[in-house]
């Protein structure tokens, strides 16, 4: 057979109308079109069970069949294969009705202009498979839809009614797939979050962002709470109509993992600064102490040796030497573990000693600036955690920015306290924030968690480095009590 010949069955008991339809085809595009023609239903029916045709062209009056019958059984046994319908009668509400049920087109019969016949065989063609591609992504999308791991509904953006669920969605609300027809999203999301979740969503059919991402809360109908993360698109499913696809993955069981690490994490803190200040007042009252009698004894023997037994001197004024060094090394240590300041005058002042010995040790020029910061809703807790994050970001500043200048300004914004230190050093990167051996940030950052704060790094190479902390001041104060 001729490359790219279309194969046309006609179904047609007239035989003059069919040498018409032949003569068009055959002369109009000669070696285009190969004609099959069969004269009754049971004939056409028998050749597409076993023959393979590109088009159709049917007569609905046939000697053993008539009107939407006929059509009917021959769309039944090819569904895949356009069919366009040929009558005598020019009716309207038949066409539509033909249409309707799948025929590609309607012709009267002596009414065709030359060449029509042809352009609506190429274009029935052209609108079958183009029928059949959207069917097949429309199976793969539903397919998609039914078998996700996630929950997936599309929703009215205008009603917020449930359009479709899957059962996955369902799973996870608690909800029966049959109740969603009842039920509007904004019912099952945990009413403190519906006003974070509404603002979203008004940025979205404003078209002002094309997608969203949000942990919620979602309420199942046993009144159980559980949350998760919701993913939001807007999509032209309908009509040319704004719809919602929503993604939710159920995440209470991750969420009250990380709870019980967090609380973990904690607790180990705590102990550690527990540990540290005991250690700390150990190492200075006691081991302190007793270096401090030693050195009394002797500075006594110094004397004595030096007028008595001066041949002496030289090793016990060593003695004495070394035990100062010692009593000093114990001070640092201490100090190290848990500054005594933070347990006795509390953090303002504190921070103002860290601030002094950095700039005396590292020969760093430091600024302070406290202005009304709360200190007075702090814990010891929260002091000791604000201290450890100021402590740690001297640390780095010392060890890797190449700084000159540092300014630290405490103060107090709304119902927040803000910390922020800077620097004018290499700056820092992106990648050195997120590397996962960066233990002095990932501290940071478990202790602002802690605090129910916000910590913010950032750098640029050429205007140093950033470090800020902002801590709800009401979260902190009634934890204190």
């Amino acid at each position: 057979m001729i490359k790219n010949v279309i194969r046309v069955l006609l179904i047609e008991d007239n035989p003059t109308d069919a040498l018409l339809v032949k003569d068009e085809l055959l002369h109009v595009m000669t070696g285009q079109f190969a004609v099959t023609h069969v004269e009754r239903l049971s004939e056409a029916l028998e050749y597409v069970r076993q023959h393979d045709a590109d088009v159709i062209l049917l007569d609905l009056n046939l000697p053993d069949s008539n009107g939407f019958e006929t059509f009917n059984r021959v769309h039944e046994a090819a569904a895949s294969i356009p069919i366009a319908l040929l009558s005598y009668r020019a009716d309207e509400p038949l066409a539509l009705q033909m249409i309707q049920a799948g025929a590609q087109d309607y012709l009267v019969k002596g009414r065709m202009a030359e060449g029509v016949l042809s352009r609506v065989i190429r274009y029935s063609i052209e609108r079958k498979r183009a029928e059949e591609s959207i069917k097949y992504a429309e199976l793969r999308f539903q397919t998609i839809f039914e078998k996700a791991p996630v929950g997936i509904a599309l929703i009215n953006s205008l009603t917020e009614a449930f359009v479709h669920v899957n059962a996955k969605y369902a799973e996870i609300s608690g909800y029966d797939l049959k109740e969603f027809k009842n039920i509007n999203r904004m019912q099952i999301i945990y009413p403190d979050d519906v006003p974070a979740y509404q603002d979203k969503i008004a940025l979205l059919n404003a078209q002002q962002i094309h997608d969203f991402r949000i942990s919620s809360r979602l309420v199942r109908p046993d009144e159980s709470v559980i949350w998760i993360d919701m993913s939001v698109a807007s999509i032209n499913y309908k009509d040319n109509l704004l719809y919602h696809l929503c993604m939710i993955e159920d995440t209470t069981a991750k969420k009250q993992a990380m709870e019980k690490l967090h609380a973990l994490t904690k607790h180990l803190q705590n102990i550690r600064e527990d540990e540290r200040a005991k250690i700390s007042r150990e190492i200075h009252d006691v081991l302190g102490g007793i270096m401090s009698v030693i050195r009394m004894d002797l500075d006594w023997l110094c004397r004595k040796a030096k007028s008595e037994f001066e041949s002496f001197y030289p090793r016990i004024h060593s003695m004495h030497q070394l035990t100062g060094e010692a009593i000093e090394l114990i001070r640092k240590i201490s100090k190290d573990l848990r500054p005594s300041v933070l347990d006795n005058l509390g953090l303002k002042e504190a921070i103002k000693g860290l601030v002094r010995e950095f700039e005396q040790h590292h020969d760093i020029k430091c600024h302070l600036t406290i202005n009304k910061a709360g200190f007075s809703s702090l814990g010891k807790r929260h002091e000791t955690e604000i201290f450890r994050i100021i402590q740690e970001a001297f640390t780095n500043i010392a060890q890797h920015a190449q700084a000159t200048v540092i300014e630290v300004n405490l103060t107090k914004i709304g119902k927040n306290m803000v910390i922020e230190i800077r620097d004018n050093g290499i700056g820092i990167t992106e990648q050195q924030l997120l590397d996962q051996n960066s233990f002095g940030f990932l501290g940071m950052f478990e202790r602002a968690e802690q605090l129910n704060g916000k910590l913010k790094i950032s750098g640029n190479p050429s205007q140093g480095s950033i470090v800020q902390l902002s801590i709800p001041l009401t979260i902190v104060s009634r934890r204190k009590k």
